[in-house]
């Protein structure tokens, strides 16, 4: 009999192409990839389904075969098929989109490379050969000036991604002899060399026994149950997660643990080895070839538990028993491109999919996670004390209006934070200072007209980086000279604000001698960066750790006594309705790195705002009555989690474009909306309106509760399919 498979492309046409399954090819199955002649080209898709007859009113002698199948056994389980369908319904993407976001990039392509171009610098280059490239080519010095600091080699896709350069200035470079290419053969396991560590099962506290006996009951179930573990920094999560873990594989089942940094994903997974034995790691710094590598061991099911970040969710792993999110509250579970879901719905999906138990942990829960709880959605588990009888360190705001800065110098640490500082340097402890602004000054002012220096194709204020003597666009990636002049009335500007550059510049001036570790994207340049720091923090080899939100969540260092949050205001300054929610949870988890060893600690905040509710619930450690006020105000404003909303952004060449565009989003929505009864906004320019040249306009589409989403579904479809729209759930 003759069959059909029905095949999805990784293209935005919500809809699966037929081919005739050749005599040869009859072992294909649903969730294997096949090569498919598409118009001239061949492509690479995954079949879907299997039919015995042809669409409907298409003649068989119409459809074409196809070319070949690459796997013998099926790459994507029936249930990853079902979890791919459900990611596309709820993002608006097609079902070949959202199966090729499951897939390694090498398993997209139909193969895997077993090395990768990297680059590094031939010898000792210094200020002078970046002076001799300044001025005739600009591109080429950028170019040096990244490999020396990156200080080894930097694989050429990750020298892409950070400059926003081609190749061609790292080829005009090697022809001078200043820069050598080479390869990198890539292991199947990336931690293979980590030491092993030794991490005894510690004494479970009374409330940790009783989560850990919650969970292992719905294992025993092996039944779908979701969990929202609430417990305070220092309270023992982890360690709930490894009892579960053990249970999970005393059954024989597999398991998934996302964590939000690829910085935490080395010290989760030695805590994870130490316990459980070989563990498979998926992060987006692993190469095309260590990511096949590592999926291919999971399928196979020589590796039963996996450690990653958000794209972790979709290992292929066999008899899934238990997914855990730790941080759930991250932002960067959120994916920013096609398709566009949250790890969380994706997490409790796929959970409820497999017959799997679930577990959201944070101290600091999402409020659509914490509402999920309230309405019974969640089961709540609390933690509310830290292991070994610790306290939760004491919390200062301190108010910058009343700081006097030094004299000539911008006002960066307060004198109760250096107070503070300087008592446990003497005591040889260790401090984490937390600033979310890389760079020296993220901005120049004019005094005359109040304007502010934007890049020219971007609405984003210009970055002084002081180690290149550039501004620096942190979107399109331009660089240019510092600017002297204001573009609105020419008179001249000044850099203002504080970066983590300039921190450091001022601890070094105030602790001369200090050994300051600074991680920020311009630091952390190579996958290696991340674990050599935090290593070499660990050893107590660097007495303060300044960095970006990388230094904020997850890490545990007993000897860090002090935490500063050196401007807690930036968050509260974002155009988002998450604003204070973000801020809220940024000072909590970093306030929660100090005091979790033997010796109490203490945390102060920085702050032009100390009067507002985040902050003040911060100090207090006040979850429950922080999302109280802030649920009062979602529910006026009608934003998530009271509401379900979706953000549609249009672009065009000029603004006249992008707001034709925006109407003709409006014309498509606003019956759908009407009949749904669901709320339309806009069009507006969103909180960035220019971005790499482009100018851009939004339109927000709210549900109620009671609206119908099913003509707004289709709606939100269709214009997923037009160029230069996005949509994306808030």
């Amino acid at each position: 009999m003759r069959r059909f498979a029905r095949v999805a492309l990784d293209t935005p046409v919500r809809r699966e192409f037929s081919y005739s399954v050749p005599s040869d090819l009859q072992d294909v199955q649903p969730g294997c990839r096949v090569r498919i002649p598409f118009g001239p080209r061949r492509l690479v898709g995954i079949v879907v389904g299997l039919e015995n007859s042809p669409p409907s009113g298409v003649p068989p002698n119409k459809i074409r075969p196809l070319a070949s199948l690459l796997d013998a056994e099926p790459l994507l389980t029936p249930a990853l098929l079902r979890l791919a369908r459900h990611v596309a319904d709820t993002t608006f993407c097609s079902w070949g989109q959202a199966l090729a976001a499951m897939l390694p990039a090498s398993l997209r392509r139909g193969r895997a490379r077993r090395s990768v171009p990297v680059v590094e610098i031939a010898g000792a280059m210094g200020e002078e050969q970046l002076a001799e490239l300044r001025s005739p080519f600009p591109k080429q010095e950028r170019a040096l000036a990244f490999l020396m600091q990156a200080k080894g080699p930097v694989e050429v896709r990750e020298f892409r991604n950070r400059t926003g350069l081609s190749k061609s200035p790292l080829e005009s470079l090697a022809k001078r002899g200043w820069v050598r290419f080479g390869q990198r053969t890539e292991r199947s396991d990336p931690f293979a060399d980590a030491p092993k560590l030794d991490f005894p099962p510690p004494t479970l506290t009374p409330r940790q026994q009783e989560c850990v006996d919650q969970i292992c009951e719905a294992l025993e179930d092996g039944k779908n149950e979701d969990f929202l573990l609430f417990g305070i920094t220092g309270s023992g999560k982890t360690e709930v997660y490894l009892r579960a873990l053990k249970r999970c594989l005393e059954q024989g089942r597999g398991a998934i643990i996302l964590v939000p940094e690829i910085a935490l994903t080395p010290q989760t997974v030695a805590r994870f080895r130490a316990r459980c034995g070989e563990v498979a790691v998926l992060h987006s710094a692993l190469t095309d070839a260590e990511r096949h590598d590592q999926w291919l061991a999971i399928a196979e099911g020589r590796l039963r538990v996996v450690v990653g970040a958000r794209s972790a969710l979709f290992a292929p792993v066999p008899d899934l028993g238990l997914v855990v999110l730790d941080e759930e509250h991250e932002n960067s579970f959120k994916q920013d491109s096609v398709p566009r879901y949250h790890a969380r719905g994706v997490a409790r999906e796929r959970a409820h999919i497999e017959g799997a138990v679930c577990i959201f942990g944070s101290a600091t829960p999402s409020l659509e996670s914490w509402q999920a709880a309230k309405e019974g959605r969640l089961r709540l588990l609390e933690l509310p004390e830290r292991v070994g009888g610790g306290t939760l360190p004491r919390v200062r705001l301190v108010d910058m209006r009343n700081e006097k800065p030094e004299q000539g110098k911008w006002l960066v640490v307060s004198r109760p934070l250096q107070e503070a500082l300087g008592e446990a340097l003497e005591r040889e402890e260790q401090a984490i200072l937390f600033l979310n602004r890389r760079g020296y000054s993220p901005a120049w002012h004019c005094r005359q007209c109040g304007g502010s220096v934007s890049c020219a194709r971007c609405d984003v204020a210009l970055t002084f980086h002081r180690w290149r003597e550039k501004a620096l666009c942190h979107r399109c990636l331009a660089e240019s000279p510092p600017p002297r002049s204001c573009p609105g009335c020419g008179d001249p500007v000044t850099m203002v604000g504080v970066g983590t550059e300039r921190a450091e510049e001022t601890l070094l001036r105030l602790f001369p001698g200090v050994r300051i570790a600074r991680m920020d994207r311009d630091t952390m340049v190579r996958r290696q960066d991340y674990e050599s720091v935090l290593g070499d923090f660990g050893r107590g080899e660097f007495d303060i750790l300044l960095g970006t939100q990388m230094v904020a969540k997850g890490l545990d260092f007993p000897r860090v006594t002090v935490v500063g949050v050196l401007d807690a205001d930036t968050a509260l300054h974002q155009p988002d309705f998450r604003a204070a929610e973000r801020c809220f949870g940024l000072v909590a988890q970093v306030s929660g790195r100090a005091g979790r060893g033997e010796r109490p600690g203490q945390v102060v905040v920085q702050t032009w705002m100390p009067e507002h509710a985040a902050l003040r619930a911060a100090v207090h450690h006040d979850y429950p009555g922080f999302a109280k006020g802030e649920m009062e105000e979602r529910r006026d404003f009608l934003y998530p989690p009271h509401v379900k909303g979706v953000r549609i952004l249009v672009e065009g060449a000029d603004p006249a474009r992008a707001d034709k565009a925006a109407r003709d989003v409006m014309e498509i929505l606003a019956p759908a909306a009407k009949e749904g009864g669901g709320i339309l906004l806009g069009p507006a320019p969103p909180p960035i309106e220019k971005l790499r040249g482009r100018w851009r306009r939004q339109v927000l589409l709210k549900a109620p509760a009671g609206a119908s989403m099913a003509p707004m579904r289709e709606a939100l479809y269709t214009l997923c399919q037009r160029q230069g729209v996005i949509v994306d759930p808030l």
